[in-house]
Protein backbone atom coordinates (compact mmCIF):
# COMPACT_ATOMS: atom_id res chain seq x y z
CA UNK A 1 0.00 0.00 0.00
CA UNK A 2 1.29 3.43 -0.96
CA UNK A 3 0.94 6.26 1.53
CA UNK A 4 1.45 9.84 0.55
CA UNK A 5 1.91 12.67 3.07
CA UNK A 6 2.00 16.38 2.37
CA UNK A 7 2.30 19.38 4.67
CA UNK A 8 0.91 22.85 4.10
CA UNK A 9 1.16 26.11 6.01
CA UNK A 10 0.05 28.74 3.48
CA UNK A 11 -3.74 29.06 3.42
CA UNK A 12 -3.52 31.22 0.29
CA UNK A 13 -1.96 28.43 -1.79
CA UNK A 14 -3.12 25.17 -0.18
CA UNK A 15 -6.07 24.70 -2.56
CA UNK A 16 -3.97 25.13 -5.70
CA UNK A 17 -1.27 22.84 -4.30
CA UNK A 18 -3.74 20.08 -3.46
CA UNK A 19 -5.44 20.24 -6.86
CA UNK A 20 -2.01 20.01 -8.51
CA UNK A 21 -1.26 16.96 -6.34
CA UNK A 22 -4.50 15.28 -7.42
CA UNK A 23 -3.62 15.87 -11.07
CA UNK A 24 -0.18 14.37 -10.47
CA UNK A 25 -1.60 11.38 -8.56
CA UNK A 26 -4.13 10.73 -11.30
CA UNK A 27 -1.42 10.84 -13.99
CA UNK A 28 0.73 8.45 -11.92
CA UNK A 29 -2.17 6.01 -11.46
CA UNK A 30 -2.14 6.23 -7.65
CA UNK A 31 -5.84 5.39 -7.43
CA UNK A 32 -5.86 2.55 -9.94
CA UNK A 33 -7.08 -0.03 -10.69
CA UNK A 34 -10.55 0.25 -9.11
CA UNK A 35 -10.96 4.01 -8.90
CA UNK A 36 -12.37 5.42 -12.10
CA UNK A 37 -12.40 9.13 -12.92
CA UNK A 38 -15.72 9.70 -11.10
CA UNK A 39 -14.39 8.14 -7.88
CA UNK A 40 -11.21 10.21 -8.10
CA UNK A 41 -13.37 13.33 -8.48
CA UNK A 42 -15.37 12.24 -5.44
CA UNK A 43 -12.18 11.92 -3.36
CA UNK A 44 -10.96 15.25 -4.68
CA UNK A 45 -14.31 16.86 -3.78
CA UNK A 46 -14.14 15.55 -0.22
CA UNK A 47 -10.59 16.84 0.31
CA UNK A 48 -11.43 20.15 -1.37
CA UNK A 49 -14.50 20.77 0.79
CA UNK A 50 -12.62 20.15 4.02
CA UNK A 51 -9.64 22.29 3.06
CA UNK A 52 -11.94 25.07 1.81
CA UNK A 53 -13.64 24.98 5.21
CA UNK A 54 -10.25 25.35 6.91
CA UNK A 55 -9.22 28.22 4.63
CA UNK A 56 -12.49 30.12 5.02
CA UNK A 57 -13.55 29.39 8.59
CA UNK A 58 -10.84 27.86 10.76
CA UNK A 59 -9.50 29.77 13.75
CA UNK A 60 -5.73 29.30 13.98
CA UNK A 61 -5.46 31.88 16.82
CA UNK A 62 -2.47 33.72 15.38
CA UNK A 63 -0.56 30.45 14.92
CA UNK A 64 1.03 29.58 11.62
CA UNK A 65 -1.36 27.05 10.09
CA UNK A 66 -0.13 23.48 10.05
CA UNK A 67 -2.10 21.13 7.81
CA UNK A 68 -1.08 17.61 6.87
CA UNK A 69 -2.79 15.48 4.23
CA UNK A 70 -2.24 11.73 4.25
CA UNK A 71 -3.75 9.48 1.58
CA UNK A 72 -3.74 5.72 1.92
CA UNK A 73 -5.05 4.06 -1.27
CA UNK A 74 -5.44 0.28 -1.14
CA UNK A 75 -7.27 -0.43 -4.40
CA UNK A 76 -10.79 -0.81 -3.00
CA UNK A 77 -10.86 2.44 -1.07
CA UNK A 78 -8.82 5.47 -0.25
CA UNK A 79 -8.49 6.51 3.37
CA UNK A 80 -7.67 10.15 3.95
CA UNK A 81 -6.44 11.84 7.12
CA UNK A 82 -6.23 15.62 7.36
CA UNK A 83 -4.79 17.11 10.54
CA UNK A 84 -4.57 20.77 11.46
CA UNK A 85 -3.67 22.98 14.38
CA UNK A 86 -6.85 25.09 14.33
CA UNK A 87 -9.18 25.54 17.29
CA UNK A 88 -11.56 22.98 15.73
CA UNK A 89 -15.33 22.76 16.10
CA UNK A 90 -18.10 20.22 16.69
CA UNK A 91 -18.65 18.62 13.27
CA UNK A 92 -21.77 16.71 14.32
CA UNK A 93 -23.47 19.92 15.51
CA UNK A 94 -22.49 21.78 12.32
CA UNK A 95 -23.82 18.95 10.13
CA UNK A 96 -27.11 18.86 12.02
CA UNK A 97 -27.44 22.66 11.78
CA UNK A 98 -26.78 22.51 8.04
CA UNK A 99 -29.25 19.69 7.45
CA UNK A 100 -31.99 21.52 9.32
CA UNK A 101 -31.31 25.08 8.26
CA UNK A 102 -30.52 25.26 4.56
CA UNK A 103 -32.66 27.08 2.08
CA UNK A 104 -33.71 25.16 -1.00
CA UNK A 105 -30.93 25.41 -3.63
CA UNK A 106 -28.50 27.43 -1.48
CA UNK A 107 -25.53 29.17 -3.04
CA UNK A 108 -23.26 28.51 -0.05
CA UNK A 109 -23.05 26.31 3.01
CA UNK A 110 -23.12 22.89 1.36
CA UNK A 111 -19.47 21.88 1.82
CA UNK A 112 -19.78 19.84 5.00
CA UNK A 113 -22.95 18.13 3.77
CA UNK A 114 -21.21 17.23 0.51
CA UNK A 115 -18.22 15.89 2.43
CA UNK A 116 -20.51 13.79 4.61
CA UNK A 117 -22.42 12.42 1.62
CA UNK A 118 -19.29 11.70 -0.44
CA UNK A 119 -17.63 9.53 2.19
CA UNK A 120 -18.37 6.03 3.45
CA UNK A 121 -16.72 6.75 6.80
CA UNK A 122 -16.20 10.15 8.46
CA UNK A 123 -14.66 10.92 11.85
CA UNK A 124 -13.44 14.23 13.29
CA UNK A 125 -11.78 14.66 16.68
CA UNK A 126 -8.80 16.03 18.51
CA UNK A 127 -5.83 13.79 17.74
CA UNK A 128 -3.22 12.53 20.17
CA UNK A 129 -0.81 15.26 19.04
CA UNK A 130 -3.26 18.04 20.01
CA UNK A 131 -4.16 18.75 16.39
CA UNK A 132 -7.64 18.17 15.02
CA UNK A 133 -7.93 15.08 12.87
CA UNK A 134 -10.44 14.41 10.12
CA UNK A 135 -10.41 10.85 8.82
CA UNK A 136 -12.61 9.60 6.02
CA UNK A 137 -12.67 7.00 3.30
CA UNK A 138 -14.11 6.77 -0.17
CA UNK A 139 -14.87 3.34 -1.58
CA UNK A 140 -14.61 2.16 -5.16
CA UNK A 141 -17.80 0.15 -4.57
CA UNK A 142 -20.10 2.91 -3.26
CA UNK A 143 -21.96 5.36 -5.44
CA UNK A 144 -22.82 8.30 -3.18
CA UNK A 145 -23.44 10.86 -5.95
CA UNK A 146 -27.18 10.62 -5.45
CA UNK A 147 -26.75 11.30 -1.72
CA UNK A 148 -25.01 14.63 -2.23
CA UNK A 149 -27.53 17.36 -1.40
CA UNK A 150 -28.18 19.77 -4.25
Amino acid sequence: MVTTRHRFSDLDSVMDEVHALFEHWEEEGLFEPLFDRDKIQLMRLAVHEWLANLVQHADFSDRTPEITLDLHPNGERVRCVIEDNSEGFDLDVKLLDRMNGLDKYPERGMGLLMLNAATEFLDYRRGTNGHHRLEFSVSADDNPWLSIPF
